[in-house]
């Protein structure tokens, strides 16, 4: 059975390709999460609002979004959008649009069941000693729901993190689409590859 033999060194020769792709997907990750989580506090009250013709499309929204796969929707807001619209949008922002869009439906419901678990009567007390609705939600209701969420919250993070190497099938300059360009020119697919998969463990992982 062939050994194989590793050589990382190849790496250090490239590691301005690398530290570039690397840089682009922090930028890609950061910039997606932010617009996720804003996205997600605009839809979360509308989603629970009391009146049906304001819930009901925005639910509709959700669902539908919710059962696209991101890999579709960055794939079809950068072929289709040219070709219905006439909108053209470079793949760094079709990536961050697509995958900010997929996020803050998920954001949204977790916001939601996160103000949902908290007891209006907590609620109720703030505004009792004259506190107004905003600083009842800043002060009281929103920490707590905060907490509980939580757990959901980093997930939906690490997910946009892992969602980000979707840019590379529009060939937008991520640490997964250079790692696959220097597979290519190096022969050196084992290496690189897992350069990349380090990476992703080393973000994750603490999170």
């Amino acid at each position: 059975m062939p050994v194989y033999h590793w050589d990382f060194a190849i790496l250090w020769q490239y590691r301005g390709v690398l530290i570039s792709g690397m840089l682009m997907t922090g930028e890609i990750v950061a910039a997606s999460i932010v617009l996720s989580i804003v996205g997600g506090l605009l839809l979360a009250p509308l989603r629970g609002a009391s009146r049906a013709w304001i819930r009901l499309p925005v639910q509709a929204i959700i669902e539908v979004v919710r059962s696209i796969p991101p890999l579709v929707l960055i794939v079809w807001a950068y072929y289709c959008l040219p070709i219905l619209f006439g909108i053209t949008l470079s793949s760094y922002l079709t990536c961050v649009l697509a995958i900010s869009l997929y996020g803050s439906v998920f954001f949204a419901e977790i916001f939601r069941s996160g103000l949902q678990s908290v007891d209006p009567g907590l609620a109720e007390a703030g505004l009792s000693v004259g506190m107004t609705p905003l600083k009842v939600l800043i002060r009281v209701t929103g920490p707590i729901a905060f907490l509980r969420i939580l757990p959901a919250f980093i997930g939906q993070c690490v997910m946009s993190i892992k969602n980000s190497v979707l840019a590379s099938t529009i060939a937008t300059g991520e640490i997964l689409y250079q790692g696959q360009r220097l597979s290519t020119a190096t022969f050196r697919p084992v290496e690189t590859l897992t350069f990349v998969a380090v990476f992703f463990v080393v973000i994750i992982l603490p999170l």
